[in-house]
């Protein structure tokens, strides 16, 4: 009998009709038996046996995986009784569900809260955003409540939502409290501050993330190769390359992240060929290997390395190199800064044939920007209006791609459908400005730059400043652009002084452009071009003694101007 009840039990959890369980016919089993055991059950006037609290908490979680959260709820709210468990993995349901509401009501609910169920809505409320709110229930839990998971949970919520100083700020306060009740920092916690060393560019902190590190962890370990990753990572982005070798060549275990992290750490350094050495003896690599590869080749300016690279990868075809929405982006990038127009219309068939173009935004965007530098505009409208998603950067791209080829006014009413959809950002005023300073349009451009920061709440940055000194500067207004130059919150650059200096050179306006010149000299000594546009605008001046002896001059102290070249498909 015990025996029956167990499998019956098993059957009824998986039965789709919980409320009106059947009998099954079991293996082996006669008809004959099975009456006997039915007759035996209803004089002895024995139950089915009744769903435990353990039971109907795996039900819960099965109708979470997959999917169906209504019937975890419902089946949530008929239970006769329920422990932390319970109330736990229906909060774990509705987080990755998406029901971030609902598992507030919950939470609030709970008669009573573990660690588990405080690190489950801080992570929650993490994934969506919700930093504040974080932080004060992560403020809530009692010292009791505390571990290192909750600890951990609240520093990756401000470093996932790129606050990566508070993160470390927080680590620094606690440190010393959790301490005293045996609290420490794992490998997790380590990984995620390492990270916010990065993002914050704190060499000094994360050399002391990095001792405390050794002091709590047993760095040997195959456990905390990650650790190791991240500090190769770490130290290679901070200037401290030497150091990244250093940890890679003494890690006792080496997976395949191991060799992907160090590949990348010579490719951000563009050693090409040091990265394609890691590359070539790596046996098993995955579609990451490639993708930094590529990347490193693309970056370095060896484009045609990068295509050979991928028409390698396309032969493969393997499971785990098989090309990924990254893949592609990169390939198309080299298509957009090589203008190989060809090869950029294969990938997008390659790309629709495997189902990514119209649901992946970032390959959408990469095909907008691709057919727009290649002057494609009508193309590039067209993938914009196909792909499914559009984020910010769908709107930017075309701005930027329209303004760019011309179609100003066209650029101006997509930037106005952006802004009154609330889809901007930074760089969609760089594409407006940009668009005004091609297209001539003066007032309208100077409207959109002071109405940044009253309408939209954009404080305007360099880049900024120097988009509408070019615009005044194309327009022949040459001192406004002087002016504004000498006026803004922001120490000029090379690139402001060169924007100025090309307006004179159109312009042929000598007093500002000697001073540009002479400004743009300062701050790149070694740069020709401050030298061939002042002699330029001698020349419209008519001054042609002075162009021939600021050419002398140059040739004296060995300035060459960059040969320029380009490229015919």
């Amino acid at each position: 009998m015990p025996f029956f009840e167990l499998r019956w039990e098993y059957r009824r959890a998986k039965c789709v009709c919980i409320y009106k369980p059947a009998i099954f016919l079991l293996p082996g089993t006669s008809r004959e038996s099975l009456a006997r055991t039915i007759t035996v059950l209803r004089n002895s006037r024995l139950k089915p046996l009744d769903k435990t609290v353990i039971s109907w908490t795996k039900m819960i979680t099965e109708y979470g995986r997959a999917g169906e959260v209504s019937k975890a709820m419902k089946l949530f709210e008929e239970m006769p009784q329920r422990n932390q468990v319970s109330w736990n993995a229906m909060l774990t349901v509705l987080l990755e569900s998406d029901c971030l509401d609902a598992a507030r009501r919950l939470f609030r609910e709970m008669p009573q809260r573990n660690s588990v169920s405080y690190t489950s809505i801080l992570t929650g409320l993490s994934r969506s955003g919700f930093v504040s709110e974080a932080r004060k229930i992560f403020d809530s839990i009692p010292i009791t409540e505390q571990n290192v998971f909750s600890w951990t949970a609240m520093i990756s919520c401000y470093s996932h939502n790129f606050q990566p100083w508070h993160s470390l700020k927080l680590f620094s306060i606690l440190y010393g409290e959790f301490f005293s009740f045996k609290i420490l920092p794992n490998s997790h916690t380590f990984s995620i501050l390492l990270k916010s060393c990065v993002d914050v560019q704190s060499l000094v902190m994360a050399i002391q993330i990095h001792a405390m590190a050794l002091k709590f962890l047993d760095m040997e370990h195959e456990k905390t190769v990650f650790v190791n990753n991240s500090l190769i990572d770490l130290y290679s982005k901070l200037g401290g390359l030497a150091d990244a070798e250093k940890i890679f060549n003494g890690l006792k275990w080496k997976e395949l992240s191991s060799w992907n992290v160090m590949m990348a750490a010579y490719a951000h350094h563009l050693l090409i060929d040091k990265a394609l050495e890691i590359f070539n003896s790596t046996k098993n690599r995955d579609i990451l290997s490639w993708n930094i590869m590529m990347s490193g080749f693309a970056e370095s300016g060896r484009h045609t390395e990068a295509v050979e690279l991928f028409l390698q990868l396309l032969r493969l075809q393997k499971p785990e190199t098989t090309p990924n929405p990254s893949t592609y982006t990169i390939v198309l990038t080299v298509c957009a800064t090589r203008c190989m127009l060809e090869w950029g219309r294969q990938i997008h068939t390659c790309t629709a044939k495997c189902g990514l173009y119209f649901s992946n935004v970032y390959i959408g965007n990469s095909l907008i920007n691709m057919y727009a530098r290649c002057s494609l505009v009508e193309e590039s409208e067209q993938v914009f209006d196909e792909i499914y998603w559009k984020d910010t950067v769908s709107w930017n791209s075309l701005v930027l791609g329209l303004g760019q080829n011309g179609y100003c006014r066209k650029a101006l009413e997509v930037a106005e459908k952006a802004l009154k959809l609330g889809v901007y950002n930074y760089n969609t005023f760089i594409g407006l400005l940009t668009s005004c300073s091609h297209g001539g349009l003066v007032e309208e451009g100077l409207e959109y730059f002071s109405s940044m920061s009253k309408k939209f709440g954009i404080d305007p940055s360099l880049d900024h400043y120097i988009c509408v000194i070019d615009m005044l500067g194309r327009a022949g207004r040459i001192v406004e652009a002087h002016n504004l130059l000498l006026e803004m919150p922001f120490a000029p650059n090379s690139i402001a002084w060169a924007a100025l200096l090309s307006a004179c050179v159109i312009h042929g306006n000598e007093e500002v452009g000697e001073i540009a010149a002479r400004e743009l000299r300062h701050l790149e000594p070694g740069n020709a071009a401050s030298y061939v546009m002042l002699a330029k605008i001698y020349i419209r001046t008519g001054k042609l003694e002075q162009s021939r002896r600021l050419v002398g001059f140059m040739d004296e102290i060995g300035l060459r101007k960059k040969q320029g070249f380009s490229c015919i498909i």
